[in-house]
């Protein structure tokens, strides 16, 4: 195995530990204000980012209008008990303005693209605490970092031809850590046998969503969707996989049998 592919990533690890770090305080002082907060600059960032990708994806301009309406979303987003149905219906509303007007109506991606899995993070801190957090940091964070090394040690297939760099081997290590460590990590939110199914999903679904966020960036020819994160690019790619297992983490967890 050859150990020499992961000297000269420095800045990738400095700034991967300073996140961990961050979430940890965040989560310690368990203040839904300061969640609120820390997530609304990282969607305004993600938000801001996705714009650019749908710029050069559909050849769209985007205005200051679509800003407002971000904020509007994350303002909802706290005085509301339902987040999400907030986002939906300033997302609806904007769809119908767009209809009456006769207007692209592709200007509504970025309000379904981040906003709406941003607002179903903030969604899982309200309804399920820090616990319900935890556990989807674990299970995206096990994913990403056995995918990665796990990869760059063993990997010889592509896993999609959207994101060549990524190995099949890779995805699979990974895919069977979260699950397990997952599976321990949702003891405190139901047992081990739903834990791990549901740990299982939600690690899918974080592949996915990096998966997803790379067709965007070779869709609009660039390798990051940002410059903010060291060694990582933007907030999208760092976050990309937290956002879809997010989504599907907060689904799981309200289903009846859980």
């Amino acid at each position: 195995m050859d150990f020499s592919k992961f000297k000269g990533e420095k800045a990738r690890y400095i700034t991967g530990a300073i996140l961990i770090v961050l979430v940890g305080v965040v989560l310690v002082f368990n203040d839904v204000r300061l969640v609120w907060a820390v997530l609304g600059v990282a969607y305004l960032l993600g938000f801001y980012e996705a714009l650019k990708l749908y710029e050069k994806i559909h050849a769209l301009s985007f205005s200051f209008w679509h800003y407002g309406l971000a904020l509007v979303v994350w303002g909802l987003a706290y005085i509301s008990p339902h987040p999400i149905e907030g986002a939906l219906f300033v997302g609806m509303l904007f769809a119908g303005v767009l209809a009456f007007r006769a207007k692209d109506i592709r200007h509504v991606l970025p309000l379904i693209y981040p906003t709406l899995p941003f607002v179903v993070l903030l969604a899982l801190f309200k309804d399920f605490g820090v616990r319900g957090v935890l556990w989807l940091v674990v299970i995206v964070v096990v994913a990403d970092v056995g995918a990665y090394f796990g990869g760059r040690l063993l990997g010889k297939i592509p896993l999609s031809p959207t994101s060549p760099k990524k190995t099949l081997e890779g995805s699979v290590i990974g895919l069977a850590l979260a699950s397990l460590l997952g599976g321990l990590a949702g003891l405190w939110n139901v047992d081990f046998a739903w834990a791990l199914g549901i740990s299982v999903v939600v690690a899918i679904s974080a592949i996915l969503g990096d998966l997803y966020e790379s067709y965007l960036k070779r869709r609009a020819e660039v390798k990051d969707s940002g410059a903010c994160l060291p060694g990582h690019g933007g907030i999208l790619d760092r976050l990309d996989a937290m956002l879809f297992g997010g989504v599907a983490l907060h689904f799981l967890l309200f289903l009846p049998y859980v």
